[in-house]
């Protein structure tokens, strides 16, 4: 009897021990691992200059062609002083335009004379905001707009707008990638363990 009793008590044991181990192992999250089959070809352009239809366009090509190369597409930044006019270009219009629709004139708070555009602007309240918000959104695409198209392959570059002065075209841009061999370092690989 002592025999079963031992047997019982340390199946119990093991038994709580195990719900304990498997209360531990479902709190604890899985290991986020990164699945990558090849190599990331990265597409950094200008989405002020309309060049979003033209990455869709290269990314289907590469998919088409080299199925296991993970795609990325992101916007190509603007100078950092640029970036930085074009807010304020943003603020001052958002000023102007509240200014002009309540119909107030901050020049009298800044006790300066009002310029007669200005004044203008106020007698014209809905021509002159339309013609600010115009003039002021291209002034704003322009210092945006970077012209850039850049392909990086595994952050080695493979073309760049900004050197080049175009865009290639797809017979081009297929062409580089068949000089790129997703598949050279598996082979490389193999052999050298082999």
């Amino acid at each position: 009897m002592n025999q079963t009793q031992t047997k019982t008590t340390s199946t119990s044991i093991n038994d709580d021990l195990s719900e304990a181990q498997s209360e531990e192992m479902s709190s604890v999250p899985p290991p986020k691992m990164k699945m990558q089959l090849g190599p990331i070809i990265k597409f950094r352009y200008c989405q002020g200059c309309g060049y979003q239809n033209l990455f869709k366009q290269f990314s289907e090509l590469v998919r088409t062609h080299y199925p296991n190369m993970a795609v990325v597409g992101e916007n190509y930044p603007p100078q950092p002083l640029k970036a930085f006019l074009a807010r304020l270009v943003s603020m001052i219009k958002m000023a102007l335009l509240v200014c002009l629709l309540f119909g107030q004139n901050p020049f009298t708070l800044l006790r300066i004379p009002t310029p007669r555009v200005y004044s203008w602007a106020l007698q014209n309240k809905m021509y002159a905001c339309l013609m600010i918000f115009f003039l002021s959104n291209s002034i704003e695409s322009y210092l945006i707009a970077t012209g850039a198209f850049e392909i990086t392959v595994d952050d080695v570059p493979l073309w760049s707008k900004i050197d080049t002065g175009r865009i290639p075209s797809s017979n081009e841009f297929v062409q580089m990638l068949q000089t790129f061999n997703p598949n050279k370092d598996m082979n490389d690989f193999t052999r050298l363990h082999s």
